[in-house]
């Protein structure tokens, strides 16, 4: 998709606060994170990593954004339990913003494989990441986006449900001047 359809497709989804994607990354960096469903362990742990964060994010001059499948009442409580309650958030049941960036289902291995048997058992029993109710799509599996100005400038595309972002890299990649 050219810049200009990104742009205009970005233009489409509005967050919690009623801004448009496309409008906040005009406004200043964007870290875009979307998450695999409501109830996943992985992504319990993501936003727990947020929350750490949030203090390095803001320094960099840069916002979050959070997309899920959940409606925003469940993810208004889910973010409310790890301080992310002010953070904008887009409810994609249709998985729209997900198909838009590319953001792949994973097989039955990738998401539930006995590769993801032992980081299960670590973020559950061991970091007591304990799994909400199942959510919309088991498969789909997460991302995090940075995008300036309606481009992704860095990323990470989850390779199975618990491949998570290394924050540190992600969040101190260079940004090409346009």
């Amino acid at each position: 998709m050219d810049q200009k359809h990104l742009k205009q497709a970005l233009s489409t989804f509005t967050s919690s606060q009623g801004n448009a994607l496309n409008e906040l990354s005009e406004d200043r960096r964007l870290l875009v994170v979307f998450l695999r469903h409501g109830g996943c362990p992985f992504c319990r742990q993501v936003l727990a990593q947020l929350q750490e964060l949030s203090k390095q994010i803001a320094a960099q001059n840069m916002q979050l954004a959070i997309v899920h499948m959940m409606d925003d009442s469940q993810a208004d409580k889910l973010l409310a339990r790890y301080q992310l309650q002010d953070v904008h958030h887009f409810s994609d049941p249709d998985r729209k913003l997900y198909q838009l960036f590319q953001i792949k289902r994973g097989n039955l291995a990738e998401t539930f494989g006995p590769a993801i048997w032992w980081s299960g058992f670590k973020t559950t029993i061991l970091s007591g990441f304990f799994p909400g109710i199942p959510g919309k799509d088991l498969h789909q599996l997460g991302a995090a986006l940075i995008l300036d100005k309606g481009k992704v400038v860095a990323s990470h595309f989850s390779k199975n449900s618990a491949d998570l972002p290394d924050w540190n890299q992600l969040l101190t990649c260079e940004i090409p001047f346009n």
